[in-house]
């Protein structure tokens, strides 16, 4: 039960919005009636966008909305296709009471993804793919925060964090020496043995780490090779922006972490001592929501949770750090 309610309290406002006008909509073209009748499929229509908007209300990769707006396209001939082998069936089976209903059952659901649900679907995945392609970086850095609360059944790849490390790879390294190092996670038995190494959120001292099925489901654990460099602070900067901007662009997030008991996080992973243990990424589908606001009066730049568990982030304005001289 707290887990839902968990979940509810990550709604936004405008969500329910959404929700709610998509369901009155939806019940106003139920009572004008939607067979033939212009006013009704055009209510239902508009119902349906407003749920898919509230759907997608979240998401910040352009590669998910171009995937749904393809899976959408895809939808209508094979819904079409589907709808007339059924009815064809339908045909061929009258004296069969229970798989005529059946039919009929899968018949209609197949016009309806066809004819009424891929039409909305394909016009939210549009403006949605259109508009996060226009807003670029800006978009995708606002939407790389520091997430620390995840859908810990969300799969993370082998693939995908060969592709963020090799993002990581292709970024700029002092001296191009490039003594960074890295050890992959995406199991529960390993990451299971890497979570009790790290300490989460300083600022919230009454909050000591995700709980079960909101964990990270992947780690990327940050070297140093120490027989090429001793100095990779700057590396490792430039290194955790390139995965993370990654990560958000894919729809995912993560936290850097430097607080880590690294003797212990040596252990468990048998870390040779040719490399010094730099830091800790950890990554998943966010379950939360955070926000960025305004630096209060007071100065005070520590990040906090409301009631509802959405974290906010203060942040100085531009004309603070742009300094004329």
């Amino acid at each position: 039960m707290d887990k839902f309610k968990g979940i509810l309290n990550q709604i936004k406002r405008g969500q329910w919005i959404l929700i709610a006008a998509g369901i009155i909509l939806g019940i106003t073209a139920a009572i004008l009636g939607i067979s033939d009748n212009p006013p009704g499929i055009i209510l239902l229509y508009l119902s349906l966008t407003c749920l898919a908007v509230a759907w997608v209300w979240n998401w910040h990769s352009p590669r998910d909305f171009w995937i749904l707006l393809g899976l959408a396209v895809l939808s209508f001939p094979v819904g079409v296709i589907l709808h007339n082998m059924l009815y064809a069936l339908g045909t061929v089976i009258e004296g069969i009471p229970v798989l005529v209903g059946l039919v009929g059952f899968l018949e209609a659901i197949f016009f309806l993804i066809a004819v009424i649900v891929v039409g909305p679907v394909a016009v939210v995945a549009l403006a949605g793919g259109i508009y996060t392609s226009w807003v670029g970086i800006y978009g995708i850095v606002k939407a790389n925060r520091s997430y620390r609360r995840f859908h810990q059944n969300h799969k993370i790849t082998d693939k995908q964090l060969r592709w963020f490390v090799n993002l990581a790879r292709l970024s700029a390294s002092g001296a191009n020496l490039q003594p960074l190092k890295y050890v992959l996670s995406n199991t529960e038995e390993k990451n299971a043995r890497i979570f009790p190494t790290l300490s989460w959120a300083g600022y919230l001292k009454d909050w000591s780490g995700p709980e079960e099925g909101e964990k990270p489901s992947a780690y990327i654990v940050m070297l140093g090779d120490t027989e090429i460099d001793k100095a990779y602070e700057y590396d490792a900067g430039i290194a955790c922006q390139s995965i993370l901007l990654g990560a958000a662009e894919r729809g995912l997030g993560g936290c850097i972490i430097g607080s880590v008991k690294r003797k212990a996080l040596r252990e468990v992973l048998a870390i040779p001592e040719q490399y010094e243990i730099v830091l800790v990424i950890a990554l998943g589908k966010p379950v939360e929501q955070v926000v960025i606001e305004g630096m209060q009066p007071d100065g005070d730049i520590k990040y906090w949770r409301d009631k509802d568990g959405v974290h906010h982030v203060p942040k100085r304005g531009l004309v603070e750090l742009i300094l004329e001289y």
